[in-house]
């Protein structure tokens, strides 16, 4: 697996080729992906359609330290992805700005 980096991290590294266009999350979303994230929340499954890519998971969608280490948990044995890793390497501001369309990202490598 390579190593992700969210957008917000380090821009100059995108694979976009024209470094004038700002990096745009996935339009849509992986259904297991979605699925993971209410599971994690234990959330009711209209809770769903707040599982957009632009969603903070932090601030738009309130996990909380306990459904971020289910999430991990998840998305480790479904897609192999090291969502603690990729957190324990992030400040604060980067923290709070971690969308689900990063997890798209980090799932997609």
């Amino acid at each position: 697996m390579t190593d992700f980096r969210p957008s917000f991290v380090c821009p100059e590294t995108r694979s976009d080729p024209s470094p004038d266009t700002p990096h745009e999350p996935p339009s849509v979303l992986d259904p297991e992906l979605v699925a993971l994230v209410v599971a994690a929340a234990d959330a009711l499954p209209e809770w769903a359609e707040l599982v957009v890519p632009q969603a903070r998971l932090d601030a738009d969608l309130a996990l909380d330290e306990t459904e971020f280490a289910v999430l991990d948990t998840l998305l480790r044995e479904r897609f192999g992805a090291d969502l603690g890793a990729l957190r324990a390497g992030l400040d604060l501001d980067a923290l709070a700005a971690l969308t689900v369309g990063d997890l798209a990202e980090l799932v997609r490598r």
